[in-house]
């Protein structure tokens, strides 16, 4: 019985799913937000199910091993250094943001720097798909813009490891924070070296002709690199973004990607309704002007930091201003974060904190991001007022 309960709302989830994400779709709006209102509006018809966890639980793992999946160890070594120094700037302007934030706000150590990771880290998702249908493919700052996002993906692919595994130790002293380092070390190494020193033999192993054992084998390397992982204390959605890495050399690259697809689809649609579902819609009223405030700061952090990466890259003005404006959306890795580790004793719930301010990032962010062009000409021109004004008086 609790099962074809389950089965139902499922149902229901789906196809609530379909037509909010079609009129989203209309209106040009980002889905992840429109999901996670999904989600915080569902919670008062049936709660969440252990199917409904079970898939969401898929969605973070199967959404990890596309972003494995999408980058290449080789192609990262050789653009390292352009890489790294952009995504430098983006870490030091912008993780202390969290870092300081959490301090006001009353937050111990450890949610300190959860909150930091979710204020840091940019939607991929959203800035990808922004600079497509928005045709800036071409512009100048775009080839950085996807140096920042690939580091903040890396560095949060790491963070996510190292920080589970903190949690999961239940302390961070030294002696448990080298323990973890350690671990989580070793698990990336392995995987990195086995990616660059077996292609050929990974893939003999996965050169099956026949669609459904292909995608059966596929699915059984992610969902056992996820358990491992698992199994020693780090998150399983580590296991499944490195096995995405270890088969993103391979030959059967876009067959495994056409093939994952519409599982990851699936179930991370269901991941951010869970999440909406799981947020404490009681505390969103009070919470809501808190995380305006950590949007406006956190966006002119973003902002600031993607002029100065122009400058240093020899962009004009405006192509380092756009830069930043396409920063500001946040979504899936903070959400993710959130998720991922349950940290809601505090009088700030961080779940339904980071619910709010993905909201405002993914929405706002978006809409910034689209105008940029008139915000920076408002910019400019308030900037060039000022300078008549003060030569006037001189």
């Amino acid at each position: 019985m609790i099962v074809n309960e389950s089965v139902l709302s499922l149902g229901i989830t789906l196809l609530v799913l379909f037509f909010a994400g079609f009129l989203g779709a209309k209106i040009n709006q980002s889905l992840v937000a429109i999901f996670i209102v999904v989600g915080i509006i569902l919670q008062n018809i049936f709660p969440v199910t252990i199917i409904t966890e079970f898939i969401a639980k898929l969605g973070i793992i199967f959404m990890l091993f596309m972003f494995g999946l999408e980058f290449s160890v080789g192609s990262l070594i050789k653009s390292k250094r352009k890489l790294f120094n952009a995504g430098m700037y983006d870490i030091l302007f912008n993780f202390p943001v969290g870092l300081i934030l959490g301090w006001f706000l009353g937050y111990d150590l450890i949610q300190s720097i959860l909150l930091a990771g979710i204020i840091y880290v940019t939607s991929s998702v959203i800035v990808a798909k922004s600079i497509i249908d928005l045709k800036r493919s071409a512009n100048p700052e775009t080839e950085y813009i996807l140096n920042v996002l690939i580091f903040e993906d890396m560095f949060i692919a790491v963070f996510l490891a190292f920080f589970t595994g903190i949690v999961n130790y239940g302390s961070m002293d030294a002696k448990s924070a080298f323990f973890v380092l350690l671990k989580t070390t070793a698990f990336f190494t392995f995987f990195i070296i086995l990616s660059r020193t077996s292609k050929k033999f990974i893939d003999k192993i996965i050169d099956v002709e026949h669609t459904e054992l292909f995608v059966i084998l596929i699915l059984s390397i992610i969902v056992l690199s996820a358990g491992v992982a698992s199994t020693i204390g780090l998150s399983e959605a580590i296991g499944a973004f490195l096995a995405g890495l270890l088969l993103s050399e391979t030959k059967q690259r876009h067959r495994i990607s056409e093939a994952i697809k519409p599982f990851q689809q699936f179930s991370t649609a269901i991941f951010f309704v869970a999440f909406g579902m799981s947020i404490d819609y009681m505390h969103l009223g009070s919470l809501v002007p808190i995380g305006i405030i950590i949007f406006i700061i956190s966006s002119f952090s973003k902002i600031i930091c993607g002029y100065f990466i122009g400058k240093k890259y020899d962009l004009n003005k405006r192509a380092g201003l756009r830069l930043g404006f396409s920063l500001v959306p946040r979504g899936e890795f903070s959400i993710i974060l959130a998720g991922a580790i349950t940290m809601n004793s505090h009088a700030y719930p961080l779940k339904s904190l980071t619910g709010i301010y993905v909201l405002l990032s993914a929405i706002l962010g978006s809409i910034m991001m689209k105008e940029s062009e008139w915000f920076i000409k408002w910019l400019t021109e308030r900037k060039d007022r000022k300078i008549k004004q003060m030569s006037a008086h001189l």
